[in-house]
């Protein structure tokens, strides 16, 4: 990275036959990476890299009458908020004239991108921006002609014209209001960049399955509509929603990126897969508010969490971080409804203040005993936590550590807006609200999070959005602790896999040449979740079960070209591994599994399996999905072994034969041959391990329910996978 700040380097060029371009990194993003001290050098360059490659997929600014859509994925709290504002700075480098920003639909969201805003491309010190909100009804016809001036100094060629950069809440008033106050302008000429903040969120096309439009959707396309030459791009870390609607939909992406977060960053991995026995914490069912019956006082983990967050704070003071002007925070996330976050306010305060006496006053008769809990909080977090302090250290200063710290609501109880937090304020914070504290806003110095809420209908993105806790920690990831139901803990574990497939999955689409357009949709996920609201869900997806148990095809007889096919592929799996004959004492000579073996390794048989194709679709993307969980089960356990029966039928010289039903479409009558007491047989469907995935090569002559047509030496796969291996796959029809 060049040190002068006013090097302009040219990224690397794309070809042309893709439509790609070549922008300029000149002032304004070099200046943004440049007062970013906190970034590392590998850090700024890959910012620069992916910056520079999602600008590519825009419109060219020379283009006329162009206009596309690309979704850009991160992590929750890894850093988007970065990266639209450096594509916001390398915009204006290009010879963007306007970047419109749909900053979120709460007013602690809106205002809390405008600030950063401001501040990352220093807005008043360059005098290259003209900055616009429409916060407050700030934006009016005064503010429209001030918007045409700045375009007439573009027109003219001026070297003083400044890039306009409008902010505005993501809500269909806002939207309204300001594409009627622009609706008399002309931007036939104007290369306009619009970036959409949580893209997964109130956008979406609600009533697409009604054949209409939600008003925040018709909205957004009103607004792009005044905008003949611009690129629309959504920002979120959950992307479920626009990767499942319609392909021609307004929202739909053509291109995308994956973002990689910093080397600070702390997310799902750390927290639910390596760090679930040190960071995550219980609250007990019973201890779940019900509001039928709501409790008469706090629940102890409540009281847990609160301590945990106290001895941090405590750490905090006695290593300066309040000198240096950061912070420490604690959230308390329950119910969206406001009598919730009152009751959870009021223990709180309570408890603090109860705390409080007792600390200052050595004779109180529960002084002893409160030390004491401390003094076990403490040796928790000494596990985790890497610090020369000893609990006699923190103990003087406890009550201190309880003083700095505001507690405060963050809904709309008294006010019409939810109120900014004054984070340079104070230095240690008590949050409790519901949306307010939801998608998009950043707690800062988050230690402890406190989270007594069901997870709703099951709906993954809503869930994984609330992980306020994810973000840069690492430097006190020790201090961190999460406190969750048995419920969320789960909903949590199981989205971090989810997220990780579809992530995997899309970067390597995308570094293999692919579109998002012509990315096949599949997703790993719990039974017990939805990717997202089924309202904006307009593509087919097939749900594999989410159980342990048999993996059949229907109508794997149907089609001879494709039973020729299946046949020469269980020749050459009979071919290329050593099998022997399996049999149990009593079993007969039919029952004698001809070709067994449990020492297979998984990974070398699996490119023949996959090679397996049927006549029938739902058969083909039941394989689709099976084979995704192999895959996966493989990259985890490379070393990972499976059975494989092929049981004795025509091939083996033993006169099989199943009947077809006479229902229409017709199925195998019976696949399994059945259990025999005098012979000691189980029967081939208790044929399985219980540990690792199961091969049954069934191969029968099937003869249709009126015998008048047999199909010969039908190859038959069906697979076996217990209940812990088992995970449901969403696949696109």
């Amino acid at each position: 990275m060049a040190n002068d700040p006013r090097t302009i380097t040219v990224a690397p060029a794309r070809a042309d036959a893709d439509g790609g371009w070549s922008p300029t990194q000149g002032a304004a993003f070099t200046d943004l990476l440049n007062a970013n001290a906190a970034l590392s050098d590998d850090e700024k360059e890959r910012l620069v890299q992916e910056t520079v490659s999602i600008m590519s997929d825009c419109v060219p600014p020379e283009a006329a009458d162009a206009v596309n859509t690309g979704l850009v994925i991160g992590y929750v709290q890894s850093g988007k908020t970065l990266s639209f504002t450096s594509l916001a700075a390398l915009a204006r480098d290009n010879r963007f004239r306007l970047v419109i920003l749909l900053a979120g639909t709460t007013n602690n969201l809106v205002e809390q991108s405008f600030d950063r805003l401001k501040g990352d491309l220093d807005t008043a010190g360059t005098r290259e921006w003209n900055v616009f909100t429409t916060q407050q009804k700030a934006f009016q016809q005064s503010e429209v002609e001030r918007v045409n001036t700045e375009l007439a100094r573009w027109r003219r060629g001026s070297p003083r014209a400044r890039t306009i950069m409008i902010v505005s809440m993501k809500q269909h008033q806002h939207l309204d209001n300001l594409a009627r106050l622009l609706g008399g302008s002309d931007f036939s000429d104007v290369p306009t960049l619009i970036i959409d903040d949580e893209g997964d969120q109130a956008g979406m096309n609600t009533k697409a399955k009604q054949d209409d439009e939600s008003t925040t959707y018709s909205r957004i396309k009103a607004l792009r509509a005044l905008f003949p030459h611009h690129s629309y791009i959504l920002y979120t870390a959950t992307p479920q929603a626009p990767l499942l609607i319609s392909r021609i939909d307004a929202l739909s992406p053509d291109f995308g990126r994956v973002l990689t977060p910093g080397t600070h960053y702390v997310g799902g991995q750390e927290f639910f897969v390596d760090g679930a026995d040190k960071y995550v914490k219980l609250i007990p069912l019973s201890e779940v508010p019900d509001k039928n019956d709501p409790p008469h006082e706090a629940p102890e983990s409540l009281r847990a969490a609160l301590r945990d967050f106290f001895i941090g704070v405590a750490i905090g003071l006695l290593e300066d971080e309040f000198q240096r002007g950061r912070n420490r925070s604690m959230m308390i996330h329950p119910a969206v409804a406001k009598d919730e976050h009152l009751m959870f306010k009021r223990w709180t305060q309570q408890i603090k203040d109860h705390w409080s006496a007792v600390l200052q006053d050595r004779t109180h008769p529960d002084n002893a005993r409160l030390l004491d809990e401390f003094r076990k909080s403490a040796d928790g977090i000494f596990k985790t936590y890497d610090t020369s302090l000893t609990f006699e250290d923190i103990a003087p200063i406890l009550f201190e550590a309880m003083e700095e710290t505001a507690v405060a609501e963050l809904n709309t109880r008294e006010k019409s807006r939810i109120a900014p937090v004054d984070w340079a304020g104070e230095y240690s914070w008590i949050l409790i609200g519901g949306i307010g504290l939801d998608r998009g806003f950043t707690v800062e110095g988050l230690t402890v999070s406190y989270m007594p809420r069901s997870t709703g209908v099951g709906n993954a993105d809503n869930i994984q959005q609330r992980a306020r806790f994810f973000g840069y920690k690492k430097r006190y990831l020790g201090l961190c602790r999460i406190y969750l139901t048995s419920a969320n803990t789960d909903a949590f574990t199981d989205y971090v896999k989810h997220e990780e497939s579809v992530r995997g999955s899309i970067r390597k689409h995308l570094e293999d040449g692919g579109s998002l357009k012509d990315w096949r949709r599949t997703y790993f996920l719990d039974q017990k979740l939805k990717p997202t609201r089924s309202s904006v869900i307009l593509l087919e997806m097939y749900q594999s079960k989410g159980q342990g148990g048999w993996i059949v095809p229907d109508h794997p007889f149907d089609d001879s070209e494709t039973v020729a096919e299946n046949r020469e592929i269980v020749e050459q799996i009979l071919g290329s591994f050593d099998f022997a004959p399996y049999a149990e004492d009593g079993w007969n000579d039919k029952q004698i599994v001809p070709a067994f073996s449990d020492t297979l390794a998984l990974a070398d048989i699996l490119p023949m399996i996959g090679q397996f194709r049927y006549r029938w679709p739902d058969d083909n993307l039941r394989h689709s999905a099976l084979m995704l969980g192999l895959e996966r089960m493989v990259s985890e356990e490379p070393a990972m072994t499976c059975s494989f029966y092929a049981l004795s039928g025509p091939w083996s010289g033993v006169d099989y034969k199943r009947t077809l039903t006479e229902k229409s479409p017709p199925k195998v009558k019976q696949l399994w041959q059945g259990a025999n007491a005098p012979t000691n047989y189980p029967g081939a469907r208790a044929l399985v391990s219980s540990e690792t995935v199961t091969f049954q090569l069934h191969r029968y002559d099937i003869q249709t329910a009126d015998k008048k047509r047999t199909v010969r030496d039908v190859p038959i796969l069906a697979v076996h996978i217990p209940d812990p291996l088992m995970e449901r796959v969403w696949v696109e029809r």
